[in-house]
């Protein structure tokens, strides 16, 4: 069921006398609970006076000033109450925020402005009371329920921007409404760090169920209400960013699809759907949806990088690096595990993509998405004139990974001559790596350390296969371990030379090899214009 709910925000200024004809008699029963000091009502605007909202609120509270409550007038509430949409139908419930900063010791608040005097906590019983009395014929049955603002340190006040939005956040956890509600807030009242924290925490929590009840003290003909709308978007774009800073996409989408409903959006649209689809490394759905976008020169780009063998493997390489997350969000998880995968699917995709889609496909057959080597390369005697063997007990027995390769493919040949059947070897690994050493026969000289690679005596990939079997968690120290280097530039800069290596390709970074990175900026550039 639907519910009419009032947030309301109370200032120290929002509850003023119209005299102070009785104010010493009150003040004086009253004196023991405000540290005996006192306080004299100074003049205010349109013949009003003003006292601390705590004193206030402690001196009108006691049950002997209950005949004098109308002393008090309530100037905000009164312009609110104006509005026919608050007074005439009926408002379920008010949500008072008020302050409480008794965290401070009678030492520390010896001046009279000090902000604990401030406080509007004191208000409740004075604000209900009005509130009953004004609202008594539209709203018989309604409730009150007051959040208290109390901070924990004397260093982070209720003038504490940061202290201030972690209080009103847990306070708002609490609250619970239907969907259809709509939900009255009225933030403009207290300090400018519980105004903004207000206006951030309800239009994050309840989003468009929130309307905005403004006014001004000095003319009440400003008082109205303003729909959340143009609020929440600017709320909704910089909380969009930050999750842009984590490539969370799916997540900008959540955010900013409900703005996204014209022509002029399609591109974002377009590039968010690209951007998911590159976050499940689902490379091609990815391209094929970036050449849909109306900027040529992106699209053509596209186009021409995806036709070319070894895109995906800088993808995926790009892909790990922001898995670790040490792109601009240092604070957040790292998916040391994620990053692993990735950065080993790069380098190990790099050489299947280089043996199978470019040295050796013609003797390459596709099996169930796997790339298998055929025996017909025996016919390219020249990958194996560097193959040794030795003769053991008669036997003769390869020396070198060459000639175990071309043994495997003799014997395999021989099978299939026997039965008719065509095998093959799966290239991967062991098959293809001594084809590789002898296509690029000066690797020791051109990028030596990438025999550690593929090393079978406790090498980089050796060292992958133990910990793939393994179900606990990773390091980000593991990672680096594994890959033989010392930090996250070193691992970096491990993974950009070996790709350039097996590609042929010469990019000075991993952010230039990606098209994931120029869509990245895209968006950054799209949404700021949103």
């Amino acid at each position: 069921m639907s519910q009419n709910i009032w947030i309301l925000t109370i200032g120290s200024s929002d509850v003023q006398l119209k005299t102070k004809s009785n104010w010493t008699k009150l003040f004086r029963a009253a004196r023991s609970q405000l540290d005996d000091r006192g306080f004299n009502p100074v003049d205010g605007i349109e013949g009003r006076f003003q006292v601390p909202a705590r004193v206030m609120g402690v001196v009108y509270s006691q049950p002997h000033a209950a005949q004098n409550f109308d002393d008090l007038v309530f100037p905000l509430i009164d312009n609110f109450i104006s509005i026919s949409e608050i007074k005439d139908q009926p408002i379920n419930k008010i949500i008072l925020v008020l302050g409480d900063q008794s965290i401070f010791k009678p030492a520390e608040r010896s001046s009279q402005n000090h902000a604990y005097l401030q406080d509007s906590c004191t208000l409740q019983p004075l604000l209900e009371k009005y509130l009953n009395q004004k609202l008594k014929n539209s709203s018989p049955d309604l409730q009150f329920q007051s959040l208290f603002l109390k901070p924990t340190s004397t260093t982070e006040g209720l003038d504490d921007w940061n202290g201030v939005l972690r209080l009103v956040q847990d306070e708002f956890s609490s609250l619970e409404f239907p969907d259809d509600s709509t939900i009255y807030v009225s933030h403009q009242a207290g300090t400018p760090a519980i105004s903004s924290a207000i206006q951030f925490t309800s239009l994050s929590r309840f989003g468009e169920q929130v309307k905005f009840l403004v006014s001004n003290e000095r003319d009440a003909n400003l008082t109205k209400i303003l729909p959340s709308s143009e609020y929440l978007k600017d709320i909704r774009k910089q909380e969009a960013k930050k999750l842009l800073e984590r490539h969370d996409y799916s997540g900008v989408k959540d955010l900013i699809s409900p703005y996204l409903d014209n022509k002029q959006h399609q591109e974002i649209k377009t590039l968010l759907e690209a951007a998911i689809q590159w976050n499940f490394a689902k490379f091609d759905e990815f391209a094929n949806e970036l050449q849909k976008l109306s900027d040529q020169d992106l699209a053509q780009a596209v186009k021409a990088r995806s036709q070319q063998w070894w895109w995906m493997a800088y993808e995926s390489a790009y892909l790990a690096i922001i898995r670790l997350n040490k792109q601009k969000d240092e604070d957040s998880a790292k998916d040391t595990v994620d990053a692993l995968f990735h950065s080993f699917r790069a380098i190990e995709g790099a050489f299947s993509e280089w043996g199978a889609q470019h040295q050796f496909k013609d003797y390459i057959e596709m099996k169930g998405g796997r790339p298998w080597l055929q025996t017909s390369i025996l016919n390219e005697s020249h990958y194996f004139e560097r193959a040794k063997y030795k003769c053991k007990d008669g036997q003769s027995l390869p020396d070198n990974d060459i000639a175990k390769l071309q043994k495997r493919l003799i014997e395999l040949k021989a099978q299939e001559e026997k039965s008719g059947e065509q095998k093959g070897l799966i290239f991967y690994g062991l098959s293809l790596y001594p084809l590789f050493r002898e296509v690029r026969k000066n690797w020791k000289i051109e990028c030596k350390s990438i025999g550690n690679f593929w090393d079978s005596n406790n090498g980089i990939s050796e060292k992958r296969n133990r910990i793939f079997h393994q179900l606990q968690g990773l390091t980000e120290d593991e990672l680096f371990e594994t890959w033989e280097v010392k930090n996250y530039v070193e691992w970096k800069e491990r993974m950009r030379v070996y790709l350039n290596y097996v590609t042929g390709q010469s990019f000075q970074s991993l952010d230039e090899a990606s098209l994931m990175s120029k869509v990245h900026q895209a968006l950054e550039s799209a949404i700021a214009h949103l």
